[in-house]
């Protein structure tokens, strides 16, 4: 990956707390101002409609706070950063990306608009609050074990790709912040080998490209 200069791009850093909780009042935001029809709107992102693109990201607050109330793996954790938690879910293809609308469709479907905005709300901020002190235990996720605070970044990334989304089909939402971007490109980056990333960006194939990622 970007990493093989010794330099993980995707690893926390002390104002990443700060970005992710930005980006989460974004998301409060826009759904506290979101026009009544527009929460039923297609996104372009397979069968979703804004209320499911709205309650993958929100879902988010709910896993990360699951992972820091788990009682700690005890050992190291498998996947060195953010950027490596989306290398392994990529691995997983098409089947992954089913499981993440199902699962997406099925959270928002139980779920009533005020407590999908909600999510960003209180919940959201006792999750801010508990990073700090639980940023370096690892706990079990999806991907495998991962610290607290590298499953963070990745919410980061899918705050920000999403919100991108987001505001294609609903413009009163909030532009990610510009930390943001940078961070979702700092992750993006360590995916790819420099070879690979310099190919694909001057439009040279390569063997094994590792994007799309899924988010």
């Amino acid at each position: 990956m970007g990493r093989e200069f010794g330099i993980s791009r995707s690893a926390y850093r002390n104002s990443d707390r700060d970005t992710l909780a930005a980006l989460w009042r974004c998301w409060h935001e826009a759904g506290l101002s979101m026009p009544p029809g527009r929460w039923t709107a297609p996104t372009g992102l397979g069968e979703w409609t804004v209320r499911e693109l709205y309650a993958h990201v929100g879902r988010g607050v709910w896993t990360l706070a699951d992972l820091i109330s788990q009682p700690p793996h005890g050992r190291a954790a498998d996947l060195p950063d953010a950027a490596g938690y989306f290398a392994t879910l990529r691995a997983l293809g098409a089947a992954g990306a089913a499981q993440v609308a199902q699962t997406a469709s099925a959270w928002a479907g139980a779920r009533t608009d005020d407590v999908l905005v909600d999510a960003f709300d209180v919940p959201a901020e006792k999750v801010l609050a508990a990073l700090p002190a639980a940023r370096n235990t690892v706990v079990r996720g999806v991907a495998g074990t991962v610290r607290v605070a590298d499953y963070a970044v990745t919410r980061i990334v899918e705050a920000t790709v999403h919100l991108l989304d987001l505001r294609d089909v609903a413009p009163h939402a909030s532009a990610p912040p510009p930390e943001a971007l940078r961070r979702a490109v700092d992750v993006l980056t360590d995916l790819s080998p420099p070879v690979d990333l310099i190919r694909l960006a001057t439009g040279r194939p390569v063997a094994a490209p590792v994007y799309p990622v899924l988010t």
